[in-house]
């Protein structure tokens, strides 16, 4: 008996493990101080975002949760603000969205002949771009994996990081693909960042049970992006000196906005955003500035 029973519970963690250990550790974080994620509703609402959601491992299109109130900015691009805290912290956290059409705008990817630095806003006006954010990971003397600028190969592909953003053509739209080594060619546009987030609606094991050398619950600025359910390319930056969202909770949130391929770029101190079209500016201040961005101009 205590051998079928033995068996039977190492038959259902070979088949449940990773959400078993999510579960676990959510419960866990909750336990020792970790308390409820909550976003604000457009009508001024906190509303908690269940434990169900923060484990949730597949998403679909009725899993849609957290619904912005979209504002036109220009034809084909929008921008919203989604306000998330986590209780015990009062503070709210600022997550700026800006979607994108593109059917109307193309994507670019730019940096210095020389990979000198600056703020995202120097750069996107250097490029023509109305819209910008920080894009890779960088050392001293440049970006850290693949780059590629207008069809022209810039930086060596990485072979440790997944997630790489990615425009196919100078006529096509952006594509998040999460794996290893992905074919590169005929790419114009692309960059490697990190971690991989999320691909055909669900979300990597690890930003719920951690263990891939790095904190899932570090609360910090993040920059990312993700192609939604509706084919449109979402950017989203944290507007935030002193706290931020962790990989795990950037995970719900993507997932319950409706995104299906996900991504994060370098985040910390370079997490910044640059938006002036029409009548609308928006500035999400970097604390550091950076080689590469990536952004939108009419098409």
């Amino acid at each position: 008996m205590i051998a079928a029973a033995g068996l039977a519970a190492a038959v259902a963690l070979a088949t449940l493990g990773e959400d078993l250990v999510a579960t676990g550790a959510a419960l866990l974080f909750r336990a020792i101080g970790g308390g409820r994620l909550e976003w604000r509703t457009p009508d001024g609402a906190w509303q908690e975002l269940p434990l169900t959601l923060q484990l949730r491992r597949h998403w679909g299109p009725t899993d849609v949760v957290i619904v912005p109130s979209w504002t036109p900015a220009s034809p084909g691009l929008s921008t919203a603000e989604v306000l998330l805290r986590r209780l015990p912290d009062p503070r709210p956290v600022s997550l700026v969205l800006v979607r994108v059409d593109p059917a109307r705008w193309r994507f670019r990817v730019y940096g210095r002949p020389d990979w000198s630095r600056a703020s995202v806003a120097e750069l996107a006006d250097e490029a023509g771009l109305v819209l910008a954010v920080n894009g890779p990971y960088f050392a001293e003397d440049g970006p850290l994996g693949l780059v590629v600028s207008d069809g022209v190969v810039r930086n060596r592909q990485g072979s440790r990081r997944a997630a790489h953003f990615l425009v196919r053509s100078a006529d096509g739209g952006p594509v998040v693909v999460n794996e290893k080594l992905t074919p590169v060619s005929g790419i114009d546009q692309g960059f490697q960042g990190f971690p991989a987030v999320m691909t055909a609606g669900r979300t990597f094991g690890y930003l719920r049970t951690g263990g891939r050398g790095f904190s899932v619950r570090e609360a910090d600025r993040r920059t990312a992006a993700c192609i939604d359910n509706t084919g449109h390319t979402v950017l989203l930056a944290t507007d935030t000196w002193t706290n931020g969202v962790s990989f795990a909770d950037l995970a719900t949130v993507l997932g319950g906005l409706g995104c299906v391929d996900a991504m994060a770029f370098d985040g910390g101190a370079s997490t910044a955003l640059w938006l002036d079209v029409g009548g609308t500016r928006l500035n999400v201040e970097g604390l550091d500035a950076v080689p590469v961005v990536v952004g939108a101009e009419r098409r």
